[in-house]
């Protein structure tokens, strides 16, 4: 059916008007069917549309009460596993923390030397057995003799061309001006010395160790000292060495 209305107003007419315009029944038209949109919510989804909507707030679904959460895979690492150090680098590394250990007991032992007055003797007669038998070392302090008690084991100086002596003290006279006159006996001996000693300053024991003075004396060869020497700079030379560059990268991830 047509009809047809004058422009401006609202009522039909059914004479032809020229500047008229025609009105037809609309024609019924299908819209497309909605696309479902997943989102990134497990289980849920929103329906496309193509006019602008109302964002729809997702919410996640959530496990049943009692679910146990599955173990995640464990995922290898993809770092290459370091190659096990060799016995050479163990080596090396073990000598070198030796050499650093000792060095710096010398350092400590040199300070103690020059800024305490301590010193190393040995013993080597056994006229202090039992208290420090033959082959012993000891540890002496420089003291005033004035400070010097009956019992301390004091280290004295004698006239030229003999040793020193370290025995028991068994009598202590001051004679004034920082002097003492000191009367000494070695534990193993029968009799006192045969003279006292007048003295200004002595060496008192402050600590003994048995059997030491042969690894002294060992040590203190020439020919010993050099080896040691030697050994001693190839290992650190060996230890600066420069490396191919696997070599220090193995190192560095060891």
């Amino acid at each position: 059916m047509t009809t047809t209305a004058k422009p401006g107003t609202d009522q039909p007419t059914t004479s032809g008007i020229r500047d008229s315009w025609t009105v037809t029944a609309p024609m019924n038209v299908v819209a497309p069917a909605a696309r479902a949109v997943w989102t990134s919510a497990p289980g849920c989804y929103v329906p496309a549309s193509d006019t602008p909507t109302v964002p729809i707030p997702v919410v996640p679904l959530t496990p049943p009460v009692g679910a146990v959460p599955a173990e995640s895979a464990p995922v290898e690492s993809q770092r290459p596993q370091p190659a096990a150090r060799t016995w050479g680098g163990r080596l090396v590394d073990w000598g070198l923390n030796v050499l650093a250990v000792f060095g710096v007991l010398c350092i400590a032992l040199t300070v103690l030397a020059f800024v305490g007055n301590y010193t190393i003797i040995m013993f080597k007669t056994g006229s202090m057995d039992p208290t420090i038998p033959q082959g012993s070392i000891a540890v002496v302090h420089e003291i005033p003799a004035t400070e010097v008690k009956v019992g301390d084991i004091i280290t004295v100086d004698r006239e030229v061309g003999h040793k020193p002596i370290t025995h028991r003290v068994i009598a202590v006279e001051q004679l004034g001006g920082g002097e003492a006159l000191i009367e000494m006996q070695g534990d193993a001996n029968p009799n006192p010395d045969p003279e006292p000693y007048r003295e200004s300053q002595v060496r008192k024991v402050v600590w003994h160790a048995p059997g030491l003075a042969k690894q002294i004396v060992w040590l203190s060869n020439p020919y010993v000292l050099g080896g040691i020497t030697l050994a001693a700079a190839l290992l650190v030379l060996w230890a600066f060495w420069p490396r191919s560059t696997a070599g220090r990268r193995e190192d560095e991830n060891n």
